[in-house]
């Protein structure tokens, strides 16, 4: 990459990556030396690797801990989901994973379809602060 994508990307010479660790499809796991694993490190790695910088990883519990922290200099890249309340803050890339998702009814419910649970009065539950709620 060029000099100019280094000095925005990791202008610290340092890739400090934000990674959420919630989600299981983009950290599977630790190292032995407690590094996260998966897709999502995996990817900031790279990342750094074509900058010519070391990368380090900026963990979080939550997606929506890591987006709190946009602007507030603790990470050069994140990697969560794009959604329009948080592109207010952060510039989003166009997607590396798409990651459907379903709901989740009791048996005998009457929610069938996307038309049920889409409508004034049903409540629907998600994980705090993740992109499936800000949509």
């Amino acid at each position: 990459m060029s000099d100019k994508a280094r000095t925005e990307l990791a202008p610290t010479g340092v890739l400090r990556a934000g990674i959420n660790l919630s989600n299981f499809l983009l950290v599977t796991g630790r190292s032995d030396k407690s590094e996260p694993l998966g897709v999502a490190p995996d990817m900031a790695k790279e990342i750094a690797a074509s900058l010519g910088v070391p990368v380090t990883y900026v963990t979080y519990k939550s997606p929506g801990e890591l987006a709190d922290q946009a602007g507030n200099d603790a990470w050069d890249i994140g990697l969560i989901g794009a959604e329009p309340q948080r592109a207010e803050k952060i510039a989003f890339t166009a997607a590396y994973v798409e990651i459907e998702a379903t709901y989740m009814v009791p048996p005998g419910s009457p929610l069938k379809s996307i038309a049920d649970v889409d409508r004034k009065g049903v409540r629907i539950a998600v994980s705090a602060r993740s992109a499936y709620g800000l949509w």
